[in-house]
């Protein structure tokens, strides 16, 4: 009888591929009676395959096992575990040189609506955090064979080259993965929509589903995947519309009303209102500072010629 659980996810968890979301699932299944039976036969097999020695635990140190397995997740849980036998109900385990990697905390890194942060990841590379956006990363790369990051909402990158080949990964809610080697770009993924726009240097954009089918991003690139449509488009761009941000500063490059309204949403946690649908599809150019809501809005004010007001959360937007 199959488990009842994704066998992928099984597979990624067994090659270390997992997100930290997915380890956590794997994780707490192992602590169901399901799980725990999936692990006991699972270490059987190894053992009747021949693999690993004859070293005994006792069936408390499975239980120890078990609750290290359920209530403290690692980067990855085990190398091999082994059963020796079950005798009079009690499990007795046995480990062929049973390995725990170094334990590694995750960080967890959320910015608040209008609030900028730069964060220095442990191999210097630097990424600097949108409003609304959350990134997530394990605090010692010492031992990992990957550098590696999970990013949902929009963050600037600048990557550090690695003295020892090291593929850096960004991961995203969209199940798309861009690797980097060292440089420097801005990834957005919001509301099923991934965009990269690439500054310098040369990152490999793929779906986790289909890495063979990948993108080979060149400076001035921007690749735009909408996950419900299952449509990648590419085309080249002026960076600065989508760097502007870093500086406390929205560049809008035949933007249009609309996009602004969800960028307000995304970046302040406002609710936009424009009341005169004409505006939606009308396209607007410029630069305004955005470090404060009011003042964002008086610039948006006066270079569009529109009639901006904010009544607590909300924002209307309308003709003069």
């Amino acid at each position: 009888m199959k488990p009842l659980i994704d066998q992928h996810l099984l597979q990624k968890f067994r090659q270390d591929q997992c997100t930290p979301e997915e380890y956590k699932i794997v994780l707490d299944w192992f602590s169901t009676d399901e799980g725990k039976k999936y692990l006991e036969e699972s270490i059987m097999q190894d053992l009747e395959e021949g693999k690993g020695s004859d070293v005994t635990a006792s069936p408390a140190l499975y239980e120890t096992v078990m609750n290290t397995i359920a209530y403290k997740p690692r980067r990855r849980i085990y190398t091999m575990l082994k059963v020796a036998a079950v005798t009079a109900g009690l499990i007795v385990m046995t480990y062929a040189g049973v390995s725990f990697y170094q334990h590694q905390q995750l960080k967890v890194i959320h910015t608040a609506y209008g609030e900028l942060r730069t964060v220095v990841l442990p191999d210097q590379s630097v990424i600097t955090l949108n409003a609304n956006s959350t990134l997530r990363y394990y605090d010692n790369w010492d031992q990992s064979k990957n550098r590696e990051v999970w990013i949902e909402g929009e963050a600037w990158f600048s990557v550090q080259k690695s003295p020892v080949p090291r593929p850096f990964l960004v991961n995203t809610a969209s199940r798309m993965q861009v690797e980097v080697l060292g440089t420097t770009f801005n990834l957005i993924d919001r509301h099923g929509r991934m965009q990269v726009v690439l500054s310098s240097g040369k990152v490999r954009l793929h779906s986790s589903k289909e890495p063979e089918k990948a993108i080979v991003m060149q400076p001035g690139d921007l690749v735009e995947f909408k996950q419900q449509q299952k449509i990648v488009q590419r085309k080249q761009t002026d960076t600065l519309t989508y760097t502007s941000w870093t500086k406390r500063n929205l560049h809008f490059e035949n933007a249009t009303f609309a996009q602004l309204a969800q960028q307000l949403e995304d970046t302040y946690g406002v609710t936009v209102e424009i009341r005169d649908s004409s505006l939606l599809h009308q396209q607007f150019t410029g630069t305004v500072p955005g470090q404060q809501m009011d003042m964002l809005l008086e610039g948006l004010s006066e270079l569009f010629h529109v009639k901006i007001k904010k009544e607590n959360n909300r924002v209307i937007i309308e003709k003069k």
